[in-house]
């Protein structure tokens, strides 16, 4: 894998590219960017395995950082490794970037999850000309659009569009069965919190009984 990495990585991503092309009708103008990270088993860093914050949970394990590049329908354009203790955030632009001018494309549309949404990131995408669509975060907004979402009738429309103040658009969508869904993981997981208090309670009252006996 090193070797393939090392002398034929450019290689690789030009078939891919020109099969996904092809495939694609000679129109790739939407890409979609994802990070994950991949761990070791060894106790060891080095220049590029770094120990942090880990998709897998395995934090204390020298990791990598994989940003990947994909079409519309998952065909693979590019992928970059980076240090394992680098932010997700600073891996997008660069990798997009590379792709963009390897292939003189003119136009292209980025598609990110909310990790990946900073304003730092929002003003590069604008300054080089990206078009983007990138979730949100609720809590991450100003308390007065917090307050239009919150007040916004779901029931006679799941979507509801809001224009800021920065000139970005706010695509607001609602789903009762993501709404159903959400119920019921916070209802399971109230229950589960209840019962591993009752469960302590149960011992610090045991604790406490036996201390005073002794």
């Amino acid at each position: 894998m090193d070797k393939l990495h090392h002398t034929q990585k450019a290689l690789v991503q030009d078939i891919s590219y020109q099969h996904s092309l092809k495939i694609l009708d000679n129109n790739i103008s939407v890409v979609f960017y994802d990070v994950t990270t991949l761990y070791f088993e060894t106790d060891h860093e080095d220049e590029l395995r770094k120990t942090g914050f880990s998709k897998e949970g395995k934090h204390q394990n020298p990791q990598i950082v994989l940003g990947l590049l994909v079409s519309v329908e998952g065909y693979p354009m590019a992928y970059e490794i980076f240090e394992g203790n680098k932010f997700e955030g600073y891996t997008m632009l660069p990798v997009i970037d590379l792709f963009k001018q390897r292939y003189n494309l003119t136009k292209l549309v980025v598609v990110a999850d909310s990790g990946l949404l900073s304003n730092e990131n929002i003003k590069q995408l604008c300054d080089k000309g990206y078009e983007f669509i990138l979730g949100a975060r609720i809590k991450s907004e100003a308390q007065s659009i917090k307050r239009k979402i919150l007040d916004f009738d779901y029931s006679n429309h799941s979507e509801y569009l809001i224009k800021k103040a920065d000139g970005l658009r706010l695509l607001i969508t609602y789903s009762e069965k993501r709404a159903k869904k959400d119920r019921h993981n916070r209802a399971k997981g109230l229950a589960k919190l209840k019962k591993k208090i009752k469960w302590l309670f149960r011992r610090v009252r045991f604790f406490l009984t036996f201390g005073e006996k002794s």
